[in-house]
């Protein structure tokens, strides 16, 4: 399989994302929605989609249409953008009225994407269709593909035939700590597409004290990003609501990062938030579902932690013995003073 090297594409693709993906290449700056695009459609017949993308720059601009394909890449979500081999027969049943074409800036433009399937389609096509300049010409190596600037759209394409399998399993379900002085806590469920088609499950995660009723419901893929088969994905989400907390650090409305490109976090003492203090034992409950063809299959897990704000116990035992030390002592002294006048 050829390598293929996306460079400098500034583009939000991923096996699932937000309704709207921006790129910028110098001064080309291109919208895209929507994203991804999921597509079903049965053999000898046509699927066909609307791509929308918008010129947001200061001029006009002539892009082409490149149509690759994508597939996994790790378990982030992050697609891998490659160039077509030649047994990727399904490349060639994608047309597009243009291929090349121009837009004018603040300008929005639809693409008609056409996909005929033959009768031999089954199960599940994969495509990135990449806008980029027309005249860009990158320097390529030998084996390998370079996109200077552009955005890709990718679109999953479902052929809907009997025999297709839609199954994943729960490979793991963690925290990412089983003690935390503070929140967050982040919740990582990694599933395994055990299936032939692509799936996208939801669903919820349910933070309580172990033995009491739920404190807080998260949303985990809530952006309904896609598994692919033979793959696994990892879903995260985070429980924020505590008091202190640490907080994502802001400077000029941008989020810090260290040496390393680590978000940089700093302890947020929101007073309005003092009756959310944790502490004790809790559990977080997972529940996702996903559509099997027939019905809603469940996913669940259960995850067990500590919330121990030491700092704040230890300042608090330090106070306690302190009020003892200065009760002793005036008891002591108020004991001298009445035993002085009794005698």
């Amino acid at each position: 399989m050829r390598k293929s090297i996306i460079a400098a594409i500034l583009c939000a693709v991923a096996i699932g994302c937000p309704i709207v993906a921006s790129a910028q290449s110098s001064d080309l700056r291109l919208v895209t929605s929507p994203l991804p695009i999921n597509l079903t459609a049965k053999p000898g017949t046509d699927a066909t989609t609307q791509i929308r993308i918008k010129n947001d720059g200061q001029s006009a601009e002539t892009l082409k249409v490149t149509l690759m394909k994508f597939g996994a890449y790790g378990e982030t979500g992050s697609p891998r953008i490659s160039d077509p081999e030649p047994a990727d027969e399904f490349i060639s049943w994608v047309s597009f009225p243009e291929r090349q074409f121009s837009i004018g800036p603040g300008e929005w433009k639809s693409v008609p994407m056409k996909i005929t399937l033959p009768e031999s389609a089954a199960f599940g096509y994969y495509y990135a269709v990449v806008f980029s300049r027309a005249d860009d010409t990158p320097e390529v190596q030998s084996g390998q593909t370079a996109i200077s600037g552009g955005t890709a759209v990718l679109a999953l394409l479902d052929a809907d035939v009997p025999g297709a399998k839609r199954e994943t399993r729960v490979a793991s379900y963690l925290a990412d700590h089983s003690v935390y002085e503070f929140l967050p806590a982040t919740f990582t469920v990694r599933l395994e597409n055990t299936g032939n088609i692509h799936l996208s499950p939801r669903g919820n995660v349910f933070v309580g004290r172990v033995g009491e009723q739920d404190t807080e419901i998260l949303e985990i893929n809530q952006e309904k990003g896609n598994i692919l088969p033979g793959s696994f994905r990892e879903y995260s989400t985070s429980w924020t609501d505590g008091f202190p907390a640490y907080k994502d650090k802001l400077v000029d409305g941008k989020v810090v990062r260290d040496e390393k490109g680590n978000i940089v976090r700093e302890l947020s003492w929101d007073l309005g938030n003092i009756a959310k203090f944790r502490f004790g034992k809790y559990q977080a409950k997972m529940l996702m579902v996903y559509d099997d063809g027939h019905r809603d299959i469940p996913l669940e897990g259960t995850v067990e932690f500590w919330v121990i704000p030491w700092r704040i116990l230890l300042a608090g035992i330090v106070m306690i013995i302190l009020i003892l030390i200065g009760l002793r002592s005036t008891v002591v002294g108020l004991l001298k003073n009445t035993s002085k006048r009794n005698k």
